[in-house]
C-alpha cells in the first residue's frame, strides 16, 4: 500500500498498535493466541503493514513472543516473571503515588475524584468485575497525576503487560472486589490530600498484598513452570 506521505504512515502504525495492543491488554486475545499479520489486519480493518510495525514493536515490549517455530503468540505468563513484575510495580507506583501527590494539577483532582465517584457507584452496586476492572485505570490515572514521562512510560507498560495475565480472572469475587476497592481509594484519597508518603505506601502495601495472593495461589513447582499461567487481580 502506498502512503500519500510519512505522516500518514505513522499515523496508521499508531493506530494499529494501539488497537493490537488494547486488544491484548483486555483479553481478545488471550496469552498463548497465535497472532498473525493477515486475520489482525483483518479485524483491526488495516493493512498488513502497520500491523507488522504494531506486532515487531509489541514484540520489544515484552508483549508478544515469537516461538522456535518462527511464528507470534500473545506472552504467557508464568509465576517468576509474574512476581518479578509485581516487584518492579511495587517500586514503580510507590514513586509514582508520591511525586502525584506532589504534583498532582486541578485536571487531576478532576479525574481522581470521579474514579472516587464511580468506584463507589459500582461498590454500592456491588459489581465486582467493574471494581476490579476500574483498578488499572486508577493506576494509570495516579502515573499520568505523577509528571513524570520516563516514570509514567515505564509504569504502564509493565502494568498493562501484567494486564495481559489478569484481565480474564475478573470475575465476581466480591472479597477481592472489596479489597481492591479499599486499596485504591486509600491511594487515590492520600493523593487528593497530598499526603506523598502515605500515599507512596498505600501504593507498595497495595502491590504487597498482590504479591502474597499471588504466592499463595502458586503451586509448589510454580518456579520451575515457565509455561504456568496465573491470574492476578490488580
Amino acid at each position: 500500500m502506498d502512503y500519500p506521505n510519512l505522516e500518514q504512515k505513522r499515523d496508521l502504525e499508531t493506530l494499529a498498535y494501539q488497537q493490537l495492543k488494547m486488544a491484548i491488554v483486555k483479553g481478545i486475545y488471550p496469552p498463548g493466541y497465535q497472532i498473525t499479520e493477515e486475520i489482525v489486519a483483518a479485524q483491526l480493518n488495516v493493512s498488513r503493514s502497520p500491523v507488522r510495525t504494531a506486532i515487531k514493536r509489541l514484540q520489544t515490549e515484552g508483549f508478544l513472543e515469537k516461538r522456535s517455530n518462527r511464528r507470534v503468540y500473545v506472552t504467557l505468563g508464568d509465576y517468576k516473571r509474574t512476581i518479578n513484575t509485581l516487584y518492579v510495580r511495587k517500586a514503580l507506583e510507590g514513586m509514582a503515588a508520591y511525586q502525584a501527590a506532589v504534583n498532582r494539577t486541578d485536571e487531576d483532582i478532576t479525574v481522581i475524584k470521579r474514579l472516587i465517584s464511580e468506584m463507589g457507584y459500582y461498590y454500592k452496586e456491588d459489581d465486582s468485575f467493574k471494581i476490579l476492572q476500574m483498578g488499572i485505570e486508577v493506576h494509570r490515572v495516579i502515573y499520568m497525576a505523577s509528571k513524570n514521562d520516563l516514570l509514567t512510560q515505564i509504569g504502564i507498560n509493565a502494568l498493562e503487560q501484567e494486564a495481559v495475565f489478569s484481565y480474564r480472572s475478573l470475575n465476581n469475587d466480591s472479597m477481592r472486589a472489596s479489597r481492591s476497592y479499599r486499596e485504591h481509594m486509600a491511594i487515590m484519597n492520600a493523593v487528593l490530600e497530598q499526603e506523598a508518603e502515605l500515599a507512596e505506601q498505600k501504593a507498595r502495601d497495595h502491590v504487597d498484598r498482590l504479591i502474597e495472593r499471588v504466592q499463595a495461589a502458586a503451586p509448589d513447582n510454580a518456579e520451575g513452570n515457565s509455561g504456568l499461567l496465573l491470574s492476578l487481580p490488580q
